[in-house]
Order: structure tokens, then sequence, then C-alpha cells
């Protein structure tokens, strides 16, 4: 999702209401659970280039050498 999009989404809605993520992606589900409520900590931009680790799990590298971009980081947490 870019920018753009994100803030064209969040302005249909009460600027005023508090933003809560969550996922139902059962690697991260606390057992007995059907979602798991995940909380904004903060916004930060850093660069560098998506890839896969050898384990096939998504990463970044971490960086401004080979295909690094600008990308906007939401960091999230478990906990609120």
């Amino acid at each position: 999702m870019k920018v753009k999009e994100l803030i064209a989404e969040l302005s249909k809605q009460d600027p005023e209401l508090e933003i809560l993520c969550y996922t139902e992606d059962e690697e991260i589900l606390p057992a007995g659970h059907l979602f798991r409520l995940i909380d904004i900590e903060g916004v930060s931009v850093l660069e560098g280039e998506k890839r896969r680790g050898d384990d096939g799990v998504p990463t970044l590298k971490v960086g401004t050498e080979g295909y690094a971009q600008k990308h906007v980081v939401i960091n999230l947490i478990t906990d609120f």
C-alpha cells in the first residue's frame, strides 16, 4: 500500500478515533484466538531493499546499496 492510498482510506474516518490493527495470520496468533490486535507505536522512513531470506521470510536489507528504496515503516506492537 502506498502512503497516498493509506491517507485516502484514513481520511474517510473520524480523525478522533484510535487506530487498531489486527491479523488473522495463524503464524503469530496466540493459541485459541481467531485474531491478534496490534497497536501502532511509531512511523518512520527507512532505506533498504525488500527481499526474502533463505528461509523464504520477507525481510529488508537496510542500507543504500543495490536496489534500496525509501520505505515508510510502521512500528507495530502486540501489547497496548
